[in-house]
Order: structure tokens, then C-alpha cells, then sequence
């Protein structure tokens, strides 16, 4: 079994979740974790406990929860377009935001200040695999690239932050996640 955690204004039926639900059959759960960080990463440690989880596949803000789990449950864990520091780039999101659904949430400062608690400063690389596009228009790429230099890293050109054709990579990522 699988953790899919994903991104800030996503859900967790989003097209990303929906597609590895079709490859993994279903084998996979798909957070639908609350928006205040502190509360979000105790509903990710709640599934961690009473599932058997194997891995995390993660996107954008839920791969920077993701790092966090990986590091504290030592769990092989990939990231698709990650965000590295939420509590910089999401300072422009301070206030009313709607999810995907319409459904609107506020975001705190005192949020920005929560994400800065599970901020994990050397990544045990071996534990992931990144895929990342250059055509992503919400994080830098680069940013990513660097923090988790010596991971296994696809980096493809244009595309964008939901990262376009992922399902290409589907036998990577199983195979990733079930190599020791």
C-alpha cells in the first residue's frame, strides 16, 4: 500500500491521484489531509500508522509533507515537481484561496510558520526519486534539483507543474519504490 499526498489547493480525487489509483489498483490512498500544516501532517502520521504503508508518492506542497514522513518513517518516497521551501512560496496564498472544487479556505501566517517544522535540511537521497519538469510554472525546478542532488532525477523539458505524461513513468516508479 501506498501514500499519495498532494498538492495546496488539490484534493485527494485529483487527476494525479486518479491516475495512480488506475495503475496501482487501487492499492494506493490518497490523503485528504486538512490545510493547516501541524493538523495535515498528523492525519498523514494517523494513515501511516494504521495502514501498512511501503511508500509515498507525493506532489508540489505534499512532497515537502512527504520529505518529512520519508525522513522520519524511512519510507522510499517519490516526488513529482516538489515544493523544497512552502513557507517562502506560498506567502503570496496569505488569505482567502479556493481548492480545486471551489471549496474556499483561508491560509495563516501562522501556517507559513507551522511548515517551517518539518523543514528537513539533508534529504537521505537514496530514499527518492524526483520527476520534475522545466516547464513548471509554480516551482523552479532547479530548487528541487539541488536540495535532493545524488536522488534518482528525471528532469524533462517543458511540461508543466502537474508534470504532462506521467503515466510514462508509472513501471519507474513501482519499480522504484519496490527496490530495497
Amino acid at each position: 500500500m501506498f501514500l499519495y499526498i498532494h498538492g495546496f489547493r488539490t484534493l485527494k480525487d485529483s487527476y494525479t491521484a486518479n491516475l495512480l489509483q488506475k495503475y496501482f489498483q487501487n492499492n494506493i490512498i490518497s490523503s485528504d489531509h486538512p490545510i493547516e500544516p501541524k493538523k495535515a501532517v498528523e492525519y498523514m502520521e494517523e494513515t501511516l500508522k494504521n495502514h501498512d504503508i511501503k511508500g509515498i508518492i507525493a506532489s508540489s506542497l505534499g512532497g515537502f509533507y512527504a520529505t518529512y514522513l520519508s525522513e522520519k518513517y524511512y519510507l522510499k518516497t517519490v516526488l513529482i515537481n516538489p515544493s523544497v521551501k512552502p513557507y517562502e512560496t506560498l506567502k503570496k496564498h496569505l488569505g482567502k484561496n479556493k481548492k480545486f472544487n471551489g471549496e474556499e479556505f483561508i491560509w495563516k501566517e501562522e501556517y507559513l510558520e507551522q511548515l517551517k517544522n518539518y523543514k528537513v535540511t539533508k534529504p537521505t537521497v537514496k530514499n527518492y526519486m524526483l520527476l520534475l519538469q522545466k516547464g513548471d510554472e509554480i516551482l523552479n525546478f532547479k530548487i528541487a534539483k539541488n536540495f535532493y542532488r545524488g536522488a534518482k532525477i528525471i528532469v524533462e523539458e517543458n511540461g508543466c507543474h502537474r508534470f504532462d505524461g506521467l503515466e510514462k513513468y508509472f513501471d519507474d516508479i513501482n519499480s522504484f519504490l519496490f527496490t530495497p
